[in-house]
């Protein structure tokens, strides 16, 4: 339960994150973007498991089928809608191509603009094949020497990043390696240091928040982005933010864990992580329409702008308070859950279906 409520913070920091808020940044102690997309693959990496007798080919291919096969079917979903959208003067998106559909992901993942949260599924899918390809090669016992090379690695990748730049799929490789520390530091923690993890909360909090603080004092830029390997500042500093972001969050989802045991809605929220990242800006688009249509067509928000409503996906209409962001984070967190709960229960009935036939 520990890590489907970290899960579940995770998916609330994106979400929160694209709305432009910080309800939970702890006073800016830990802002979203040092540390949200870090965490998700720290997760995936505490979960790395290479079945027994499993070659790489078939390890590829679990992967391929649970992470690129849904992935590319939304990608051709979000295209075609991008495609009717810009018939209505929306600008999203590129058009529908080979190359938009299977390449570009692989390097920024912003093709389509409506789905552009879901960058991180591709450069997850090639994390967990370099770190399998280097578990196979280095044995599974070389848990802390991986992260050490690999840590390595993504610095030498932050340094690429700045000096060399990220055009083409040289971003594509700075993604990769700048992301596998926390892979390894992931798959590090389950098999040394969560059994060590012993220190009370009281003395654990203090020295966590305290080296945010110091570094919040230091008025260094702290956040950067992943998605684009830009505004990293120095070489060492995001891994510092990241790992200290994943701690304090680890700890309090361990503190909270008891308190939803057994609780099926929040293991259904932590499995299912996916949907909300792939669909949630989708989600803030229908919220927006209905404010377009009552602005065109009954005369209301006289104030809502047309043009920011089609040309920028950020753009959030709240009629009169900032607190209409409560509703597009709620909306743009459960929406997804119930699409996808939809689409499950389609698939149940279709199955009755075929074997009733």
């Amino acid at each position: 339960m520990k890590f489907c409520l970290l899960s579940i913070l995770g998916i609330f920091f994106v979400v929160d994150g694209h709305l432009d808020y910080s309800l939970l940044d702890v006073g800016n102690l830990f802002p979203y973007y040092s540390f949200h997309m870090p965490l998700f693959v720290f997760i995936s990496g505490y979960f790395f498991r290479l079945r027994d007798g499993e070659g790489l080919w078939d390890y590829g291919k679990r992967k391929f089928m649970r992470l690129m096969v849904p992935y590319y079917i939304w990608n051709l979903f979000y295209g075609l809608l991008a495609s009717f959208l810009r018939g209505y003067g929306f600008v999203f998106g590129q058009a529908v191509t080979l190359k938009t559909l299977f390449i570009e992901p692989f390097r920024m993942g912003y093709q389509f603009t409506l789905n552009h949260a879901a960058w991180f599924v591709p450069a997850l899918f090639l994390v967990e094949l370099v770190y399998a390809a280097a578990v196979r090669l280095a044995g599974r016992r070389s848990g802390k020497v991986l992260f050490l090379g690999f840590l390595s690695g993504g610095i030498g990748a932050v340094a690429l990043a700045k000096h060399a730049g990220t055009e083409g799929f040289l971003l594509t490789a700075e993604k990769l390696f700048f992301l596998l520390p926390f892979y390894a530091g992931g798959v590090l923690y389950r098999d040394k240091l969560e059994e060590k993890d012993r220190l009370g909360s009281g003395w654990y909090f203090a020295v966590v928040m305290g080296a945010a603080f110091l570094l919040s004092l230091s008025g260094k830029r702290l956040i950067y982005s992943v998605s684009t390997c830009q505004d990293f500042t120095g070489y060492l500093l995001p891994y510092i933010t990241g790992f200290l972001g994943i701690a304090f969050w680890i700890r309090v989802s361990e503190i909270l864990a008891p308190a939803f045991q057994n609780n099926r809605f929040a293991e259904y929220f932590g499995r299912n992580t996916f949907s909300i990242m792939m669909h949630h800006i989708m989600i803030f688009l229908v919220i927006k329409t209905g404010f377009a249509l009552a602005a065109k067509y009954a005369g209301m928000f006289p104030d809502f702008s047309f043009e920011q409503y089609k040309q920028n996906i950020y753009y959030c209409y709240m009629p009169g308070a900032l607190q209409w962001k409560l509703v597009y984070l709620a909306a743009g967190l459960l929406a997804p859950l119930g699409l996808k709960r939809m689409m499950e229960a389609g698939g149940a009935i279709c199955g009755r279906i075929r074997k009733n036939i």
